[in-house]
């Protein structure tokens, strides 16, 4: 939440694959950030939060530190590390406990003797007593104090530097609102949570560093520069929201490593537990078969979403184009008819900020409830407007209507027979709750289930203790 950024940070450091991200996760108690053989997997600065001993402080994860960064990418990672080892109130320096101490460790070290900050050095993939014993103590060169014997990936020795840590953190008293009281007494999280999907290159990032006026996350022409989904805090005319900057997805075909399953995996949960989704595409280039799986995929999971066409600066003949892409979006995907869409430029800032009144305005639809006694007044008026069908002389009956929950929004009809309403009568229901209801953005979910509710109730509103008909009685007979 807001105050979270007031929260001292600890920034964690090194060259490439010595076990940042991993002790990263054990600090933080989850499995955030990508974990991998291959060298360069943390791109952008990832953000946590960890606990310890009635502390709580913020975590950063960085990109590894490369001594002659020759490409743009690898350019913009070194920047990132440079963000985050100023704004750090304490660093934490990790090495590769298995190997010699290398040029690179050297230069690193004298890189952190500049910001003039309490660094810790952790010395990691010590996996054993035996290595601890013969390995640690050729680390007291580097000229850092006491190195921490330690291995992230089993949980060895991480106690004594959490408690390294705190020992830099401002007093108590001073962070009386940080430390940790009562769970009854912990704030609900009321951020937005916006998870911003497309295909790779569609300007994802870019919208993110145009919206905070700033280099937050590494932007590249390259495909498949953001590799993790990370949350950006960002208030807004009173708001909070928690921008959630996702790696582009792409076809099966098109994942050729390993480290790109996970990327798409994280994205895929991005969208999961978003609240609305931005689901970018490419003016230029139009709606494409991946977009559409995108789309498919949120739609889904129920998750309410807004569309945006990007790079509407490049675009000549706007109005034509505009039209041009609703008679598209109308053909390949009319069943999104319900999801707002509008054009944004990240280069020249235009409508970039009118993305949050989608934002608030689909938000508040995913919150929306409808009383049953209103549900099944609209299936009377449903069911005189539109005769239900029939099969082979039987007629489809709705009994009853309630809706069972929201995020996903889902509305229970209990029927007759399930299989007497063709998916045409589903969507034609769907389109006049819409009309009824509103919803827009949001996924409706229609459940078909046989019989009326006893009384009325919905399948949870029924007494534990109700036994179905083919229950035994207590004498062992089959109750007739």
């Amino acid at each position: 939440m807001a105050k979270n950024k007031k929260m001292p940070l600890v920034a964690i450091c090194g060259r490439p694959n010595v076990g940042k991200s991993t002790l990263f996760n054990r600090l933080t108690g989850k499995s955030r950030a990508i974990v991998h053989d291959e060298e360069g997997i943390t791109r952008d600065r990832f953000f946590g939060e960890a606990r310890w001993e009635g502390y709580r402080f913020r975590l950063v994860d960085t990109g590894g530190i490369i001594e002659n960064p020759d490409d743009n990418v690898t350019q913009q990672m070194q920047t990132q590390v440079d963000a985050a080892l100023n704004e750090a109130r304490v660093i934490v320096f990790v090495v590769d406990g298995q190997q010699a101490i290398t040029r690179v460790d050297r230069e690193v070290r004298d890189r952190l003797f500049k910001y003039g900050k309490p660094v810790l050095l952790a010395v990691n993939k010590l996996d054993n007593d035996k290595l601890v014993e013969s390995n640690q103590y050729d680390f007291y060169e580097l000229g850092l104090g006491d190195p921490f014997p330690m291995s992230s990936g089993h949980g060895l020795g991480i106690d004594p530097l959490r408690n390294a840590i705190i020992s830099h953190l401002p007093e108590p008293a001073g962070l009386a609102e940080y430390k940790e009281g009562d769970e009854e007494e912990t704030p609900v999280d009321t951020r937005i949570k916006v998870a911003i999907v497309g295909k790779p290159n569609v300007g994802k990032s870019s919208f993110i560093n145009a919206i905070l006026n700033e280099d937050r996350t590494i932007v590249d022409d390259k495909p498949g520069t953001t590799r993790d989904a990370i949350d950006i805090d960002f208030a807004w005319e009173g708001k909070e929201y928690v921008l959630i900057d996702t790696a582009g997805l792409r076809k099966k075909a098109g994942i050729k490593r390993k480290v790109e399953h996970y990327s798409v995996s994280r994205s895929l949960r991005a969208v999961r537990r978003a609240d609305v989704c931005l689901v970018m595409i490419d003016a230029t280039e139009g709606m494409s078969e991946q977009d559409k799986r995108i789309i498919g995929y949120a739609r889904e999971n129920g998750t309410a979403m807004v569309l945006v066409w990007t790079k509407w600066d490049l675009v000549e003949k706007k109005a034509q184009r505009f039209k041009d892409l609703g008679s598209e979006l109308e053909l390949k995907m009319a069943q999104i008819h319900f999801v707002p869409n509008l054009t944004i430029s990240n280069v020249s800032r235009q409508r970039l900020f009118s993305v949050f009144e989608y934002i608030d305005r689909v938000y508040e639809q995913t919150r929306k409830r409808i009383p049953t006694a209103d549900v099944n007044r609209f299936i009377e008026n449903v069911k005189q407007k539109h005769k239900p069908p029939s099969i082979k002389g039987k007629f489809a009956k709705i009994l009853y209507g309630t809706q069972a929950g929201i995020k996903p929004t889902t509305f229970v009809l209990f029927v007759n027979q399930k299989r007497l309403f063709h998916f045409s009568y589903m969507r034609f229901l769907e389109n006049q709750m819409r009309e009824k209801f509103g919803f827009e953005g949001v996924p409706i979910h229609l459940e078909l289930r046989e019989g009326k509710p006893r009384d009325g109730k919905t399948a949870d509103e029924k007494p534990r203790n109700e036994r179905p008909r083919h229950e035994k009685r207590g004498d062992g007979k089959p109750r007739k």
